[in-house]
């Protein structure tokens, strides 16, 4: 109120119910102060929002350039973070750690290939036939691969090859095939191994172990065991979470467990 004879709300137009002359006939030693104190209401202004306030003037012609830049890198840091720890998260949940209970359960123990060779294994082994390379396909007389199911926190491939008379069937020329498929492989990278001198069974191996990153998001541990014996070639790659020693151990013990007959 900013006058005694005010008779309408300035706030919302309405009579006012209780005027300063009405009043006063109640209290006729009182002032307009008074009644103002008593009877008056006081309207508070908006408080600002200051979020508000600030996109407002951040959409000026002069500044929509630098909007357009934050935004733009803070797009491009979420999608980026998503992508990168998305990825992480998925391949965790597909690559599981072994569990613990797998070193003390009835692992199996199978026989397989043309050539034979025996290997124990936690999880069975199923025919998983893959093409051949174009350029080995015509040296190669019978192939056949194996594999476990997923899920275990181990997989264990088997891949049983004999070449043709015409066809060389070294270790060393073994070992380049198995080095090559593993840098051709697009979803690894990293890959960091070294390879050590092996005899199965009496005959000469070599087993390469090392670390690779599957699909830019989880690193993986492998041994790779590469055996030959006149035209016939075996070879058992497993891999495992680089940091899952039960899954190391795995690893360990199947190939300890592979004998050629």
């Amino acid at each position: 109120m900013k006058s005694e004879y005010q008779t309408f709300c300035e706030g919302c137009g309405k009579k006012l119910p209780n005027t300063f002359a009405d009043w006063r006939q109640l209290h006729p030693m009182a002032s307009f102060e008074e009644f103002r104190e008593t009877v008056g209401i006081t309207i508070k202004s908006p408080r600002k929002n200051r979020f508000t306030a600030w996109m407002r003037e951040q959409t000026l012609p002069q500044n929509r350039a630098k909007v357009i830049i934050f935004f733009t890198l803070l797009f491009v840091c979420i999608a980026t973070a998503g992508t990168l720890f998305g990825k992480k998260a998925v391949y965790s949940l597909l690559y599981p750690k072994a569990p613990k209970s797998v070193l003390y359960a009835n692992w199996t123990t199978a026989t397989i290939g043309r050539q034979p060779m025996t290997i124990s294994t936690p999880l069975k082994l199923w025919v998983h036939d893959q093409p051949l390379q174009p350029d080995e396909a015509g040296k190669v007389t019978y192939a056949k691969s194996y594999r476990n199911e997923d899920g275990g926190g181990v997989q264990i491939a088997v891949s049983l090859i004999t070449y043709s008379d015409s066809i060389g069937n070294t270790l060393d020329r073994a070992l380049a095939i198995s080095r090559n498929e593993l840098k051709e492989n697009k979803q690894l990278a990293e890959i960091q191994s070294s390879p050590v001198p092996v005899l199965i069974s009496g005959l000469q191996g070599s087993l390469e172990e090392g670390t690779y990153l599957y699909q830019g998001a989880i690193r993986l541990g492998f041994s790779d065991l590469v055996i030959v014996r006149g035209k016939s070639r075996w070879q058992i790659h497993i891999n495992y979470r680089d940091d899952d020693p039960n899954g190391q151990e795995v690893a360990r013990r199947v190939l300890k467990s592979v004998k050629i007959k």
